[in-house]
């Protein structure tokens, strides 16, 4: 890349038409004009569409006809094309950061009828994009070497599905599961929901295919003790039965270490634990698995209730997944004793899709008396159990409880060695809900099923799904992973220690330096996300390529236009 002089500066400022969409709502011959006598602007020019081949071609050439230092382009927003521009930089010979956009289209054409006011506002935009890029300094990505291998914590079906997704002869996949045995809690149910095909099925030949892999070592009976490092590497040290500690080297992990069942027992509504024949639905699961339903006294039910949203109001969540599981042990209990009467009690009922509502049909169709209640209390009568709800008497002989899902109890434990957050119910907060929901703020560790919040089982296994192809796309044997240039930097003058930045950077991406008192920014962790920068009472603080000087001249430059054009 041609190197040129700091004080030597030639702006090269581009206005994009965008077909229609810029040209036709504002005057772009006007804005050049208000431009083009700015200090150290070498020309101004526009163009239909920028991002066009044709577009790109004409930039690159443009750069090294004019022997341009720094570039302006008003166009889209820099969230669609900005990397578009900064390739073209880099190809013309400019360091792709000596670049600033100003998003004429979605914050100016598109919400702007006014033509005259859309000009004036872009005139703003395009003088405060120039008044910034003057004081922007080249930057440069810094490449580091990263480990393919990859972590899978938790031997559910979401573990072994993402597990066998990554394995390949050249990423090594280490799968760590604390109990004995694998397949999770889908390995206690008989069938899956809506389509009532046998659990066995699923687990079985993954599980099969899972310990013939040999790129894959599954660690049983293991927990992972702790986790150091960064995307690309991470340094994992795991404790084997109990006894025996190891250390091996991965570049991502997938974290799908399931959910727990909430606890009816200190809920005394409902007798858990002191009345006979009142069980949870994952023990009527292991019962129906065993060939067999039956009550204490080893005689079948004639009736049995089946009570929704156990915990719920605790918890403050929908489960989501509890009116479907209501609804097979309903069809259980049609299947093994046609006979016998099913009822269900519920507050409400979460059915969405086709295929759920299908599912719920059949099963009223099937003879299950579905009634809605407010409250539900259970009592011992005689030889059965007596639910009273909304002032009024059912007697069954069986009462199956249907808990909320709840985070497992080892969250907290991999939330604090991780570095990912809690969020709602003590579940690890994805990235985004909609957008990121297998990323987290921590780069290089992903989610997959329960482990954030209830799931079906088909829905955790597309989870590790996107979990693996995310991370195949990244970590691809022999290419080296590329860092963030726009990150945090302290000055060592000015920073007092007072470490607020430390309690408010969500990429664990700073440490405080016991010896010298200050604290340090670890440039390969750190996303520029600013926050250190806006907290930090000294003014320490301050990301590069976003620093207080570039951000004021964006802002003088926006004022010095209002007074120009009367605004």
């Amino acid at each position: 890349m041609e190197k040129r002089s700091v004080m030597e500066k030639k702006i090269g400022v581009y206005v994009c038409e965008c077909g229609p969409n810029i040209a036709n709502a504002m005057d772009i011959d006007r804005i050049i004009e208000a431009v083009s006598g700015l200090e150290n602007i070498a020309l101004v020019e526009k163009y239909k569409l920028l991002c066009s081949p044709d577009g790109k071609k004409y930039l690159v050439e443009q750069i090294k006809e004019h022997k341009l230092t720094h570039l302006v382009v008003g166009a889209c927003s820099p969230k669609q094309h900005e990397a578009t521009f900064m390739g073209i930089c880099e190809e013309g010979g400019i360091n792709p950061f000596l670049l600033q956009m100003a998003n004429l289209r979605e914050q100016i054409a598109w919400i702007t009828p006014d033509k005259e006011k859309a000009t004036e506002r872009a005139i703003r935009f395009m003088k405060a994009a120039i008044g910034r890029v003057g004081l922007h300094a080249p930057l440069e990505q810094k490449e580091i070497e990263c480990n393919e291998d990859v972590l899978v914590i938790g031997g559910g079906i979401a573990g072994i599905s993402a597990a066998l997704l990554l394995s390949s002869p050249q990423r090594k996949v280490f799968l760590v599961e604390k109990n004995e045995e694998l397949g999770g809690m889908v390995s206690g149910f008989d069938k899956l929901f809506p389509d009532m095909v046998k659990a066995s099925e699923i687990t079985e030949s993954r599980v099969k295919s899972l310990k013939e892999d040999e790129n894959i070592e599954v660690l049983t009976s293991t927990t992972v003790e702790n986790v150091l490092g960064f995307f690309g590497n991470f340094v994992v040290d795991v404790c084997e039965k109990e006894l025996d500690h190891r250390e091996f080297k991965v570049g991502a992990i997938v974290v799908a270490t399931g959910a727990d069942l909430f606890d009816p027992g200190v809920l005394a509504e409902y007798g858990y634990g002191k009345i006979k024949n009142v069980v949870t639905a994952l023990e009527f699961e292991e019962m129906n698995l065993k060939g067999k339903i039956t009550l204490e006294d080893g005689k079948e039910p004639k009736s049995v209730g089946i009570i929704h949203c156990v915990g719920r109001k605790d918890k403050r969540y929908c489960s989501e997944v509890c009116c479907r599981t209501g609804m097979k042990i309903a069809r259980y209990m049609k299947e093994k004793i046609p006979g016998a009467s099913v009822t269900q009690y519920y507050q409400d009922l979460c059915i969405p899709g086709s295929g759920v509502q299908a599912f719920y049909e059949e099963t009223r169709n099937a003879g299950v008396e579905f009634i809605y209640t407010e409250t539900v209390k259970l009592s011992e009568s005689d030889k059965n159990i007596q639910i009273d709800h909304d002032a009024k008497v059912d007697k069954v002989d069986m009462v199956v409880l249907l808990p909320a899902i709840e985070s497992a109890g080892d969250t907290l434990k991999i939330s604090e060695m991780l570095g990912v957050e809690q969020g709602k119910g003590g579940f690890l907060t994805e990235e985004h809900e909609k957008i990121g929901p297998v990323t987290t703020t921590i780069e290089g560790v992903y989610l997959a099923g329960a482990v954030s919040g209830p799931k079906t089982i088909r829905d955790a296994v597309s989870q590790s799904e996107a979990a693996a192809g995310k991370i195949l796309s990244s970590l691809v044997l022999g290419r080296k992973l590329e860092t963030e240039a726009r990150t945090s930097k302290i000055s060592e003058a000015l920073c007092t220690g007072c470490r607020t930045c430390l309690t408010v950077c969500c990429y664990t991406a700073i440490e405080y330096d016991e010896s010298k008192g200050i604290c340090t920014v670890n440039e390969v962790l750190c996303k520029g996300c600013g926050s250190c920068s806006g907290f930090c009472p000294s003014g320490a603080a301050q990301v590069r390529h976003f620093n207080e000087k570039q951000l004021f001249a964006e802002l003088q430059g926006v004022l010095d236009s209002i007074h120009v054009v009367g605004m």
